[in-house]
Formats: C-alpha cells, sequence, structure tokens
C-alpha cells in the first residue's frame, strides 16, 4: 500500500486508478496549508513522512524530501525556516542539503 502522496500518484499514473488520490484529497485538511507558501508546505508534509517512515529508510520518502527541499529553496524557503521545519539548526540543515554555493553565501553578509 502506498504511504505518500507520490506513491499515490505514481501508482496512479501506472494503473490509471484516481480513486486513491482522490480519496487522499478528500480527507487532507486543507486548512492546515492556508497563508504559507505551497513549497514550504510541501516540505512541512514531507519531513514528517520522512520522520515516519525512519525506521523503514524509504528511499521514496526520502527522495520526496529531497525534491520538496530544493521546491522550498527554489521559492525562497529561508534555511532558518528550513531548519525550523526540519527540527534542525539553519546551518545544520544548510550543511546537510545545501549546495556548495549556497553553503559559501550562508557566510557572506
Amino acid at each position: 500500500m502506498a504511504e505518500t502522496l507520490r506513491e499515490i500518484i505514481d501508482h496512479a499514473e501506472a494503473g490509471g486508478d484516481w480513486d486513491a488520490v482522490a480519496d487522499w484529497c478528500e480527507k487532507f485538511d486543507w486548512a492546515q496549508a492556508e497563508g504559507r507558501p505551497t513549497a514550504e508546505f510541501y516540505l512541512e508534509i514531507s519531513a514528517e513522512a520522512a520522520a515516519g517512515a525512519a525506521e523503514q529508510q524509504s528511499e521514496a520518502t526520502h527522495a520526496q524530501l529531497l525534491e520538496a527541499l530544493a521546491a522550498a529553496r527554489g521559492a525562497g524557503v529561508s534555511w532558518e525556516r528550513i531548519g525550523r521545519i526540519l527540527g534542525i539548526t539553519s546551518r545544520a540543515a544548510q550543511q546537510r542539503y545545501g549546495t556548495p554555493t549556497e553553503a559559501g553565501k550562508a557566510g557572506t553578509p
């Protein structure tokens, strides 16, 4: 059974059965997403999924987290905010997930 939204969508694309996607959308509490940039919210739910799947070390969940991080950075979400979402410091987030170019910019005033 699919666990992440990405897995549900992949399954739907492969088999043409979109009922599971519709079910997920109907059950999701969309009020949680109001007032936040989409990329930031996507990062938050991806981080929660990755934390929940830590025991399983799901490659798909880790890939979803990396995709969400890239989207968040592309949308201008700060490393400080990313760190808060991930439960680590902004410096740790940048060192773990940032590019060498971004890491160099962090030390620049």
